[in-house]
Protein backbone atom coordinates (compact mmCIF):
# COMPACT_ATOMS: atom_id res chain seq x y z
CA UNK A 1 0.00 0.00 0.00
CA UNK A 2 1.41 3.26 -0.61
CA UNK A 3 1.86 5.54 2.03
CA UNK A 4 -0.16 8.72 2.75
CA UNK A 5 2.33 12.17 2.82
CA UNK A 6 0.61 13.66 6.00
CA UNK A 7 -0.74 17.55 4.76
CA UNK A 8 1.30 20.34 6.45
CA UNK A 9 0.27 22.55 8.88
CA UNK A 10 0.54 26.09 7.71
CA UNK A 11 1.64 29.28 9.44
CA UNK A 12 0.53 32.23 7.81
CA UNK A 13 2.75 35.57 8.27
CA UNK A 14 0.32 38.45 6.95
CA UNK A 15 2.52 41.44 6.82
CA UNK A 16 6.18 42.27 6.69
CA UNK A 17 6.25 42.72 10.11
CA UNK A 18 5.54 39.29 10.80
CA UNK A 19 8.75 38.20 9.37
CA UNK A 20 10.56 38.64 12.56
CA UNK A 21 8.55 35.75 14.03
CA UNK A 22 8.67 33.28 11.35
CA UNK A 23 12.51 31.80 12.85
CA UNK A 24 11.30 31.44 16.62
CA UNK A 25 7.41 30.21 15.47
CA UNK A 26 9.17 27.66 13.32
CA UNK A 27 11.28 26.25 16.18
CA UNK A 28 8.51 25.69 18.19
CA UNK A 29 5.89 24.19 16.01
CA UNK A 30 9.07 21.76 14.56
CA UNK A 31 8.77 19.38 11.76
CA UNK A 32 5.11 18.99 9.96
CA UNK A 33 4.59 23.03 9.55
CA UNK A 34 5.32 25.20 6.70
CA UNK A 35 5.51 29.06 6.38
CA UNK A 36 3.57 31.15 4.17
CA UNK A 37 4.34 34.79 4.05
CA UNK A 38 1.92 37.48 2.43
CA UNK A 39 2.62 41.40 1.85
CA UNK A 40 -0.18 44.46 0.79
CA UNK A 41 1.62 44.15 -2.97
CA UNK A 42 0.67 40.48 -3.19
CA UNK A 43 -2.93 41.62 -3.14
CA UNK A 44 -5.87 40.44 -2.01
CA UNK A 45 -6.45 37.39 -3.62
CA UNK A 46 -3.22 36.13 -2.79
CA UNK A 47 -4.16 36.58 0.82
CA UNK A 48 -7.38 35.20 0.99
CA UNK A 49 -5.62 31.77 -1.36
CA UNK A 50 -2.91 31.50 1.73
CA UNK A 51 -5.63 32.20 4.22
CA UNK A 52 -7.64 29.04 3.07
CA UNK A 53 -5.06 26.74 4.63
CA UNK A 54 -3.37 28.86 7.24
CA UNK A 55 -4.17 26.95 10.80
CA UNK A 56 -1.92 30.05 12.53
CA UNK A 57 -2.64 33.37 11.36
CA UNK A 58 -0.06 36.65 13.01
CA UNK A 59 -1.20 39.14 11.38
CA UNK A 60 0.80 42.67 11.22
CA UNK A 61 -0.46 46.15 11.12
CA UNK A 62 0.42 46.12 7.20
CA UNK A 63 -2.37 43.74 7.17
CA UNK A 64 -5.13 44.92 9.84
CA UNK A 65 -5.18 48.16 7.40
CA UNK A 66 -5.23 46.31 4.38
CA UNK A 67 -8.15 47.33 1.67
CA UNK A 68 -9.36 49.77 4.27
CA UNK A 69 -9.34 46.57 6.60
CA UNK A 70 -11.62 44.75 3.85
CA UNK A 71 -8.31 42.30 3.59
CA UNK A 72 -9.30 40.96 7.05
CA UNK A 73 -12.61 40.27 6.90
CA UNK A 74 -11.76 38.37 3.62
CA UNK A 75 -9.05 36.50 5.05
CA UNK A 76 -11.53 35.18 8.13
CA UNK A 77 -14.22 34.24 5.45
CA UNK A 78 -11.75 32.41 3.17
CA UNK A 79 -9.79 30.23 6.36
CA UNK A 80 -10.84 26.78 6.43
CA UNK A 81 -8.51 25.66 9.42
CA UNK A 82 -7.97 28.39 11.06
CA UNK A 83 -7.27 27.59 15.07
CA UNK A 84 -5.79 30.84 16.45
CA UNK A 85 -4.75 33.92 15.27
CA UNK A 86 -1.91 36.47 17.01
CA UNK A 87 -2.13 40.04 16.51
CA UNK A 88 1.25 41.19 17.70
CA UNK A 89 0.08 44.52 19.06
CA UNK A 90 -2.24 46.12 21.52
CA UNK A 91 -5.36 48.02 19.25
CA UNK A 92 -8.29 45.75 18.46
CA UNK A 93 -10.91 47.94 18.21
CA UNK A 94 -11.05 47.97 14.36
CA UNK A 95 -11.68 43.79 14.60
CA UNK A 96 -15.43 42.46 14.67
CA UNK A 97 -16.27 39.65 16.45
CA UNK A 98 -18.38 38.69 13.14
CA UNK A 99 -15.52 38.56 10.90
CA UNK A 100 -14.12 35.43 13.54
CA UNK A 101 -14.68 32.19 12.02
CA UNK A 102 -15.87 29.59 14.19
CA UNK A 103 -13.87 27.31 16.43
CA UNK A 104 -11.16 30.16 16.28
CA UNK A 105 -9.86 32.50 19.13
CA UNK A 106 -7.71 35.82 18.53
CA UNK A 107 -4.89 36.74 20.97
CA UNK A 108 -3.48 40.06 21.03
CA UNK A 109 0.49 41.51 22.32
CA UNK A 110 -0.24 43.94 24.98
CA UNK A 111 2.92 43.71 26.81
CA UNK A 112 3.63 47.71 25.61
CA UNK A 113 1.98 49.08 29.02
CA UNK A 114 5.57 50.12 30.50
CA UNK A 115 7.20 51.45 27.72
CA UNK A 116 4.20 53.81 27.03
CA UNK A 117 3.60 54.56 30.99
CA UNK A 118 7.22 55.60 30.73
CA UNK A 119 7.11 57.89 27.56
CA UNK A 120 3.74 59.36 29.89
CA UNK A 121 6.29 60.44 32.82
CA UNK A 122 9.03 61.52 30.63
CA UNK A 123 6.29 63.88 28.80
CA UNK A 124 5.17 64.97 32.23
CA UNK A 125 8.47 65.48 33.20
CA UNK A 126 9.83 67.53 30.08
CA UNK A 127 6.41 69.41 30.58
CA UNK A 128 7.27 71.02 33.82
CA UNK A 129 10.92 70.85 32.99
CA UNK A 130 12.29 72.14 29.53
CA UNK A 131 15.51 71.20 29.16
CA UNK A 132 15.65 71.84 25.57
CA UNK A 133 14.84 75.28 26.16
CA UNK A 134 17.45 75.77 28.98
CA UNK A 135 19.90 74.00 26.61
CA UNK A 136 19.19 76.52 23.85
CA UNK A 137 19.27 79.75 26.24
CA UNK A 138 22.73 78.83 28.04
CA UNK A 139 23.91 77.68 24.88
CA UNK A 140 23.52 81.51 23.53
CA UNK A 141 24.93 83.04 27.19
CA UNK A 142 21.67 83.62 28.43
CA UNK A 143 20.53 82.98 31.61
CA UNK A 144 17.31 83.40 31.34
CA UNK A 145 15.79 80.25 33.42
CA UNK A 146 18.66 80.94 35.66
CA UNK A 147 18.42 80.42 39.97
CA UNK A 148 21.68 81.42 40.80
CA UNK A 149 20.77 84.80 40.93
CA UNK A 150 17.56 84.66 41.82
CA UNK A 151 15.87 86.76 38.59
CA UNK A 152 15.75 83.54 35.82
CA UNK A 153 12.69 81.87 35.13
CA UNK A 154 11.27 79.45 37.66
CA UNK A 155 10.38 75.93 36.10
CA UNK A 156 7.70 73.28 37.51
CA UNK A 157 7.88 70.25 39.46
CA UNK A 158 5.86 67.02 39.45
CA UNK A 159 5.13 66.62 43.40
CA UNK A 160 1.55 67.84 44.35
CA UNK A 161 0.24 67.49 40.86
CA UNK A 162 -2.94 65.88 39.72
CA UNK A 163 -2.70 63.46 36.94
CA UNK A 164 -6.14 62.01 35.96
CA UNK A 165 -6.23 58.81 33.96
CA UNK A 166 -9.41 58.40 31.62
CA UNK A 167 -9.47 54.72 31.21
CA UNK A 168 -7.53 52.43 34.04
CA UNK A 169 -6.45 49.38 32.53
CA UNK A 170 -2.49 48.12 32.10
CA UNK A 171 -1.13 51.42 30.71
CA UNK A 172 -3.50 53.40 33.66
CA UNK A 173 -1.95 50.99 36.42
CA UNK A 174 1.65 51.60 35.50
CA UNK A 175 1.12 55.53 35.26
CA UNK A 176 -0.05 55.59 38.33
CA UNK A 177 2.40 53.37 40.13
CA UNK A 178 5.38 55.77 38.63
CA UNK A 179 3.17 58.78 39.12
CA UNK A 180 2.83 57.88 43.13
CA UNK A 181 6.80 57.84 43.37
CA UNK A 182 6.80 61.36 41.91
CA UNK A 183 4.54 61.97 44.63
CA UNK A 184 1.69 63.05 42.43
CA UNK A 185 -2.17 62.85 43.24
CA UNK A 186 -3.44 60.13 40.92
CA UNK A 187 -7.48 59.84 40.07
CA UNK A 188 -8.96 57.63 37.63
CA UNK A 189 -12.45 57.20 35.81
CA UNK A 190 -13.43 53.81 33.83
CA UNK A 191 -15.97 52.13 33.02
CA UNK A 192 -15.60 49.42 35.82
CA UNK A 193 -14.73 51.95 38.87
CA UNK A 194 -13.15 50.58 41.74
CA UNK A 195 -10.48 51.06 45.05
CA UNK A 196 -7.04 50.72 44.04
CA UNK A 197 -3.82 51.37 46.39
CA UNK A 198 -2.15 53.72 43.57
CA UNK A 199 -5.39 56.01 43.16
CA UNK A 200 -6.65 58.85 45.52
CA UNK A 201 -10.26 58.12 43.54
CA UNK A 202 -11.98 55.86 40.99
CA UNK A 203 -15.17 56.38 40.06
CA UNK A 204 -17.33 55.66 36.87
CA UNK A 205 -17.14 57.72 33.57
CA UNK A 206 -19.91 59.95 35.29
CA UNK A 207 -17.26 61.56 37.18
CA UNK A 208 -15.44 62.72 34.27
CA UNK A 209 -15.84 65.86 34.05
CA UNK A 210 -14.65 66.16 37.74
CA UNK A 211 -11.62 64.43 36.77
CA UNK A 212 -11.40 66.60 33.70
CA UNK A 213 -11.63 70.09 36.35
CA UNK A 214 -9.14 68.59 39.16
CA UNK A 215 -5.72 67.62 36.81
CA UNK A 216 -3.41 68.99 35.68
CA UNK A 217 -2.25 66.42 33.43
CA UNK A 218 -5.15 64.44 31.71
CA UNK A 219 -3.96 60.85 30.17
CA UNK A 220 -6.50 58.92 27.67
CA UNK A 221 -5.59 55.53 27.50
CA UNK A 222 -8.86 54.23 27.14
CA UNK A 223 -9.74 51.84 23.57
CA UNK A 224 -11.07 53.27 20.67
CA UNK A 225 -13.84 52.27 18.80
CA UNK A 226 -17.30 53.33 18.61
CA UNK A 227 -17.73 53.81 22.61
CA UNK A 228 -14.69 55.97 22.72
CA UNK A 229 -15.12 57.97 19.23
CA UNK A 230 -15.10 62.00 20.50
CA UNK A 231 -14.64 61.28 24.37
CA UNK A 232 -13.32 64.08 24.32
CA UNK A 233 -14.81 67.35 22.73
CA UNK A 234 -15.85 70.71 22.86
CA UNK A 235 -17.38 70.65 26.20
CA UNK A 236 -14.92 68.73 27.46
CA UNK A 237 -11.87 70.89 26.85
CA UNK A 238 -13.57 73.45 28.04
CA UNK A 239 -13.81 72.16 31.42
CA UNK A 240 -10.09 71.44 31.94
CA UNK A 241 -8.28 74.01 33.81
CA UNK A 242 -6.61 76.28 31.32
CA UNK A 243 -3.23 75.14 32.57
CA UNK A 244 -3.65 71.84 32.16
CA UNK A 245 -2.28 69.15 29.40
CA UNK A 246 -3.81 66.55 27.33
CA UNK A 247 -1.77 63.75 26.95
CA UNK A 248 -3.42 61.10 24.80
CA UNK A 249 -1.52 57.53 24.27
CA UNK A 250 -5.08 55.91 23.37
CA UNK A 251 -6.27 56.49 20.01
CA UNK A 252 -6.31 59.70 18.02
CA UNK A 253 -10.98 59.70 17.18
CA UNK A 254 -11.21 60.04 21.24
CA UNK A 255 -10.31 63.53 21.15
CA UNK A 256 -12.77 65.34 18.63
CA UNK A 257 -9.99 66.29 15.77
CA UNK A 258 -11.27 70.07 15.18
CA UNK A 259 -12.33 70.56 19.11
CA UNK A 260 -8.52 69.70 20.01
CA UNK A 261 -6.94 71.97 17.13
CA UNK A 262 -9.08 75.11 18.13
CA UNK A 263 -8.81 74.32 21.98
CA UNK A 264 -5.04 74.83 21.19
CA UNK A 265 -4.92 77.32 18.93
CA UNK A 266 -7.12 79.44 21.23
CA UNK A 267 -4.84 78.76 24.24
CA UNK A 268 -7.73 77.25 25.84
CA UNK A 269 -5.48 74.76 27.83
CA UNK A 270 -1.86 75.05 28.06
CA UNK A 271 -1.53 72.06 25.60
CA UNK A 272 -1.12 68.76 24.49
CA UNK A 273 0.87 65.38 24.29
CA UNK A 274 -0.38 63.40 21.05
CA UNK A 275 1.10 60.36 20.49
CA UNK A 276 -1.51 58.39 18.20
CA UNK A 277 -3.42 60.60 15.41
CA UNK A 278 -6.35 60.82 12.61
CA UNK A 279 -4.39 60.03 9.34
CA UNK A 280 -1.81 57.60 9.38
CA UNK A 281 0.72 57.03 5.60
CA UNK A 282 -0.07 53.58 3.51
CA UNK A 283 2.08 50.71 4.90
CA UNK A 284 4.34 51.12 2.11
CA UNK A 285 5.34 54.84 3.15
CA UNK A 286 6.97 56.71 5.88
CA UNK A 287 5.77 60.27 5.12
CA UNK A 288 2.24 61.86 5.64
CA UNK A 289 0.34 64.20 7.53
CA UNK A 290 -0.81 62.82 10.59
CA UNK A 291 -4.52 65.73 10.60
CA UNK A 292 -6.24 67.10 7.90
CA UNK A 293 -5.62 70.13 10.46
CA UNK A 294 -1.91 71.91 10.78
CA UNK A 295 -1.34 70.55 13.83
CA UNK A 296 2.27 71.02 13.64
CA UNK A 297 2.07 75.10 12.89
CA UNK A 298 0.96 75.28 17.21
CA UNK A 299 3.83 75.49 19.50
CA UNK A 300 1.93 74.56 22.41
CA UNK A 301 1.59 71.00 21.06
CA UNK A 302 4.32 68.36 21.16
CA UNK A 303 3.95 65.59 18.76
CA UNK A 304 5.15 61.55 18.50
CA UNK A 305 4.39 59.63 15.72
CA UNK A 306 2.67 56.58 17.48
CA UNK A 307 6.23 55.75 19.37
CA UNK A 308 5.20 55.74 22.86
CA UNK A 309 5.72 52.08 22.74
CA UNK A 310 7.85 51.50 20.29
CA UNK A 311 10.97 50.50 22.06
CA UNK A 312 14.70 48.56 21.35
CA UNK A 313 13.38 45.98 23.92
CA UNK A 314 9.67 45.66 23.10
CA UNK A 315 10.26 43.58 19.74
CA UNK A 316 12.16 40.98 22.04
CA UNK A 317 9.27 40.59 24.01
CA UNK A 318 6.79 40.81 21.65
CA UNK A 319 8.59 37.40 20.25
CA UNK A 320 8.50 35.94 23.63
CA UNK A 321 4.98 36.52 23.99
CA UNK A 322 3.75 35.13 21.04
CA UNK A 323 6.10 31.92 20.59
CA UNK A 324 4.17 31.21 24.10
CA UNK A 325 0.75 31.86 22.83
CA UNK A 326 1.35 29.45 20.12
CA UNK A 327 3.49 26.50 22.35
CA UNK A 328 0.06 26.85 24.56
CA UNK A 329 -1.88 26.41 21.59
CA UNK A 330 0.06 23.68 20.61
CA UNK A 331 -0.55 22.02 23.56
CA UNK A 332 -4.42 22.87 24.54
CA UNK A 333 -3.05 25.23 27.32
CA UNK A 334 -5.06 28.10 28.87
CA UNK A 335 -4.06 30.86 25.89
CA UNK A 336 -3.13 34.95 27.30
CA UNK A 337 -4.51 38.05 26.06
CA UNK A 338 -7.62 36.39 24.31
CA UNK A 339 -9.60 38.93 22.80
CA UNK A 340 -12.07 36.97 20.93
CA UNK A 341 -13.15 33.17 21.22
CA UNK A 342 -15.17 31.20 19.30
CA UNK A 343 -13.99 28.28 20.26
CA UNK A 344 -16.35 25.67 21.37
CA UNK A 345 -16.70 22.88 24.21
CA UNK A 346 -15.36 20.28 21.73
CA UNK A 347 -13.30 22.19 19.54
CA UNK A 348 -9.84 20.44 19.05
CA UNK A 349 -8.18 24.04 19.64
CA UNK A 350 -8.44 23.84 23.85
Amino acid sequence: MKAVTPVPRTLLLAGRYSQVFKEPLLACLGPGWVAESWCAEEGTEDLTRKAAAAEILIGSAEWARHAQGLGVEATFAASRRLGLTILPFSGVDWLRSEWVPANSVVCNVSNGSDPIAEYVMGAILNAEIPFQEMDAELRQHRWTWGGGSVVGRKHGELQGKTIGLVGYGRIGQRVAQLATAFRMQTIAVSRSPGVSPGLDWWPGTEALPTLLAQSDYVLLCVPGGAETLNLIDKDELSRMKSNAILINVARGPVVNEASLFGALQRREIRGAIVDTWYTYPPPSSMVGAPSSLAFETLDNLVMTPHAAGWTDALETRRVETVVRNVHCYLHRKALTDVVIDKRSATSECL
